[in-house]
């Protein structure tokens, strides 16, 4: 860690420790110097980092002081921006339940946005919480396999001091948390799904745009290596957010790839229900002529005809989880730390057992 990184650090320590009580003066410049022996423009740099951060306030001529961050927090906006591809359907309410119930307790205020999973939309969106008065924002990723025009606004509102958290994917370019589902285990235990049942020919449905489908791809890939089956790229569907909203127009090449193999995995829920419905129009039964896992374990991994086998996917506490997360970054005024959610499989009769 830098030197003038450290010497915030203790100072940090000390201020939480009231042994600097708000509204004392720090040290100048010079005791500082001389106290910690580091060089002027280490303490300088130390002290404009402890100010960013909200610790101290200096003024001009005087020095640093210890800031009454109780009474400042009083006289700040209470309000947190929830962003989210989409709102009304499938595991996007119980995630922003999560996140309120939280947050309404820490007596935060919550603005819920959507972007569609939509380049221009998430643009707009950004543009406008730059306008506006906030403590943080929770915010999901759009389109996250693919280079992002929106990088700059990000780093607009991280230089306004604005703390940032990402849920179930992130930007690798920017430096902020993000709480998620560890999607890559989530592959791996669908693909293992299939090969504890005896299925040697299986083929998979995953989302090229968004980071979670490349990364159960991933998991998908490893499991089957290790399992000694060959990848056959002919029984290797990909699908991006507008061929989602017509799998229809699909349908020939769902059919034809994946209608001959003995299992397969599908992106996630939503994904497999359309898969399904297309098959059973053509007469392909699930699990009798194929059989199906899928990630999210959602309401319709229980409502259809055959109830899908499915790795759970832990919605409203990653929503809580990421609130509090959140909370922690704004009142600790520190980077957060990600978290991810370990997968496990939720098995029904999707899939059929050729071992036996």
């Amino acid at each position: 860690m830098a030197k003038y990184k450290l010497l915030a650090e203790a100072l940090r320590q000390k201020i939480l420790e009231n042994i600097y009580q708000p509204g004392s003066k720090l040290p100048s410049e010079s005791e500082l110097q001389k106290q910690f022996a580091l060089s002027r423009q280490t303490v300088r740099n130390a002290l404009e980092l402890l100010e960013k951060q909200g610790f101290v306030r200096s003024r001009q001529g005087s020095g640093t002081y210890v800031a009454d961050r109780e009474a400042e927090e009083q006289n700040k906006s209470k309000r947190i921006a929830v962003v989210t591809t989409y709102v009304d359907n499938y595991i996007f309410p119980r995630i922003i339940q999560g996140i309120e119930g939280v947050l309404s307790q820490e007596g935060f205020q919550v603005q819920i946005a959507f972007t569609g999973n939509r380049i221009w939309k998430e643009e707009a969106v950004l543009k406008d919480l730059l306008e506006q008065d906030l403590r943080g924002i929770i915010i999901e990723t759009t389109k996250s396999a693919l280079p992002n025009p929106n990088l700059p606004l990000y780093r607009r509102l991280q230089e306004k001091g604005i703390p940032i958290l990402f849920i179930n994917s992130r930007y690798p370019q920017l430096d902020c948390p993000v709480v998620c589902l560890q999607d890559q285990e989530a592959g791996r235990l669908a693909a293992e799904c299939l090969l504890a049942k005896g299925h040697k020919k299986i083929g998979g449905f995953f989302k090229l745009d968004d980071g979670q489908g490349i990364r159960r791809y991933q998991g998908f890939v490893e499991a089957l290596r290790d399992g000694g089956i060959r990848i056959e790229e002919q029984n290797i569907l990909w699908f991006d957010t507008e061929d989602a909203l017509d799998f229809g127009s699909m349908e020939e090449q769902i059919v034809k790839r994946l209608g001959t193999c003995t299992g397969i995995m599908c992106y996630n829920d939503s994904t497999a229900s359309h898969v399904m419905e297309i098959w059973k129009q053509h007469g392909i039964s699930v699990p009798e002529n194929v059989s199906v896992v899928s990630v999210d374990d959602t309401d319709l991994a229980e409502l259809g005809d055959v109830g899908l086998t499915s790795v759970h996917h832990p919605k409203e506490k990653l929503g809580e989880k990421a609130a509090r997360q959140l909370v922690s970054m704004i009142r600790s005024r520190i980077p957060g730390i990600s978290y991810e959610f370990e997968p496990y499989l939720v098995e029904r009769n999707s899939v059929k057992n050729l071992a036996e």
